[in-house]
């Protein structure tokens, strides 16, 4: 007879666990998991932190939290994580009453690119193991991968170049009626510039500074199209980190620059078109602008973009077109918008393997200064 109660009490105990965990189990539980930081570098790591909250008296002994990212972001500690097509993390967090457990995560980011956690699932079950209970939770987090700077050996070289045909370029002559400030006297400066109450205050000669008439700036046009059987991913990749160098390399001199690709935002799936900027802030947007720059084969020729923007009026600056494809079309239309610009110039990254084929044709399309990189020559 006892064995009879003792066996219906542990049935009702367990009914009535069963029905209280049916109810309550995701009661006052907070899952999420959050990157550290809001960008990196190619190559750099970055702390994942999964946080898992109970706020109850019920235990969740068996508590699986599951999300997935893209396969490019690489846990330093492979274990529970599952690498198919996409990057599948599964691990298991007992949480007591009360009680809240973070877990950090090391993750590399292998290549440039925005990444996020939308979702996270949660599996669960009772005490007696006799259920299984599944939430989705929504989760807001992300990451920017920048692309790191490229460091091929002659880019330096063709920036300075660059550099200072937009300096000799440069409209020269000066608004009267736009005063900007005083400076030190140079020798280069005609002695109509000299302002001769502030050199008689100071004991040295100073010169008037007045605004430019017109303004120049940079414009890189940065095309990710393929269009031959063997596709060069790592050429196309290296221009997105070229792009970066000449991007910070003339604003940090001061030069407005423009980025304008036929690549699509991955967020927006719009064509790349960064307008004419300068400053830290203008750094940042190009940055996060090109970690978004989605590559694929289903884009515009280069050739139709830079068409539009000369049809546009914006041939009037010094640009840079950086392509690891060359074609006539291509060459072309370039070359037609290179006619109106201030000074241009085609950065072309190869292969060791590509030198041959590359000097064979290697041709100067009017004003366009063209330069062949070697992606094996790095410094």
């Amino acid at each position: 007879m006892s064995l009879i109660i003792l066996c219906a009490a542990a049935l009702a105990c367990l009914m009535l666990t069963l029905l209280v965990y049916d109810k309550y189990w995701k009661y006052g539980l907070n899952v999420s998991v959050a990157f550290a930081k809001r960008q990196i570098e190619e190559g750099q790591h970055v702390i994942l932190q999964e946080k898992v909250e109970n706020r109850k008296i019920l235990p969740l002994l068996t508590l699986t939290v599951k999300f997935q990212m893209d396969r490019e972001m690489q846990y330093v500690e492979t274990e529970n994580t599952n690498r198919t097509d996409m990057q599948y993390r599964n691990d298991c967090i007992p949480v007591m009453p009360y009680q809240r457990v973070t877990r950090s995560l090391e993750l590399v980011g292998t290549a440039r690119g925005f990444y996020s956690v939308d979702k996270i699932n949660v599996v669960a079950s009772d005490l007696f193991f006799q259920r299984r209970y599944i939430r989705e939770y929504e989760n807001q987090t992300w990451l920017y991968v920048y692309p790191a700077r490229s460091r091929l050996k002659r880019l330096p070289e063709v920036f300075r170049r660059m550099y200072g045909e937009y300096l000799t370029n440069r409209l020269v002559q000066e608004d009267p009626f736009e005063f900007k400030g005083i400076r030190d006297y140079t020798p280069a400066d005609p002695m109509r510039k000299v302002n001769w109450k502030s050199s008689a205050k100071t004991g040295s000669l100073k010169v008037n500074q007045f605004y430019d008439t017109a303004k120049y700036h940079l414009t890189i046009f940065l095309n990710v199209e393929q269009r031959g059987i063997l596709k060069r991913w790592d050429l196309i990749e290296e221009s997105i980190r070229m792009t970066r160098n000449f991007v910070e390399d003339f604003v940090k001199k001061g030069v407005p620059v423009m980025v304008i690709s036929n690549g699509c935002d991955q967020l927006t799936h719009q064509e790349i078109f960064i307008g004419e900027g300068a400053g830290d802030g203008h750094i940042s947007v190009c940055l996060k602008q090109l970690a978004r720059l989605k590559i694929s084969e289903d884009v515009r020729e280069m050739a139709k973009v830079i068409r539009e923007q000369k049809d546009k009026g914006r041939a009037d600056s010094v640009t840079i077109l950086i392509s690891a494809e060359e074609n006539e079309a291509l060459a072309a239309a370039y070359q037609e918008y290179a006619k109106e610009a201030g000074g241009a110039g085609w950065m072309i990254p190869v292969h060791e393997d590509m030198r041959k084929d590359s000097r064979e044709k290697m041709k100067t399309y009017g004003n366009i200064h063209t330069e062949y990189l070697v992606m094996e020559q790095m410094v």
